[in-house]
């Protein structure tokens, strides 16, 4: 009986997972830790798509659901909210404002614009982000692109590099012949 038991555990476990990898197959992951100053993840032309969780410890974040009923784009946490009508140039947005935002995306299309501190966040599909740090920080904080090692966001005031795009999925490592 016990062996049995243990048998179907293990078929309840394996079978979800082999099924879900199927799923996943393309998809990216995008991580950031305590991140202060500005980042984009997908724009009005190209939105990312998938879904994305987090919170922001203050500071304003701007969002685009360029298609409504594909997914949800979900805040709490807001001191403020304010809905901006849809332009020539611009689709209709939502911006909200506060301390300790929570922000969750259900699946679909999204843009989605933060500016503040202490920015935690992980996407999980397909889509680019622009990062730039506050160069008042005392650390702008890191972030990670599918599994990879942490790397610190660049500062806005370094001519060198003042922001730092980055795709999820990353793109594939070729190799010259």
């Amino acid at each position: 009986m016990r062996r049995l038991l243990f048998t179907l555990l293990c078929g309840l476990v394996a079978v979800p997972a082999a099924l879900a990898s199927t799923h996943a197959t393309g998809d990216g992951v995008f991580e950031l830790s305590n991140v202060s100053g500005k980042v984009s993840i997908g724009s009005f032309a190209q939105p990312a798509k998938g879904v994305l969780w987090g919170q922001m410890d203050k500071g304003t974040l701007k969002t685009v659901d360029p298609l409504p009923g594909d997914g949800a784009v979900l805040v709490s946490g807001y001191e403020t909210k304010t809905p901006v009508a849809a332009t020539d140039t611009a689709p209709k947005m939502t911006i909200y404002q506060g301390r300790d935002l929570h922000f969750r995306v259900t699946g679909g299309k999204y843009s989605l614009i933060f500016s503040g501190t202490g920015i935690d966040l992980t996407a999980v599909g397909v889509g680019a982000a622009t990062l730039s740090g506050n160069p008042g920080a005392a650390d702008p904080g890191t972030y990670a692109v599918d599994s990879g090692g942490w790397q610190p966001v660049p500062l806005s005031n370094d001519p060198t590099t003042p922001f730092v795009k980055v795709s999820f999925p990353a793109p594939p490592v070729t190799s010259s012949p």
